[in-house]
């Protein structure tokens, strides 16, 4: 079987709040920067071959776009924690 030939790019001058972006999802999703940087470019350009189908609600929100992860992190770190007196 003969691999495809690919096409590389280097991409300069990416603005910092693309980069925070684009590596929290990578960690939230638990893949390299590369394959976050390819998913988010195939969904910004409608090419998605598959769609996107999340395993849970983080990875969903490192996926949505102009919202502040970091906001998100925190409302969920909320609602991760146990009232004890819920629990008597």
């Amino acid at each position: 079987m003969e691999k495809k030939p690919t096409v590389q790019y280097t991409v300069r001058d990416v603005p910092e709040e693309v980069d925070g972006l684009l590596r929290e999802s990578a960690a939230l999703e638990g893949v390299s920067l590369n394959q976050a940087t390819l998913r988010a470019l195939e969904r910004g350009l409608g090419s998605e071959r598959q769609p996107v189908r999340y395993r849970t609600l983080r990875q969903m929100i490192a996926q949505t776009p102009k919202v502040s992860t970091k906001a998100w992190q925190a409302a969920l770190e909320e609602q991760d924690q146990t009232n004890p007196e819920d629990w008597k």
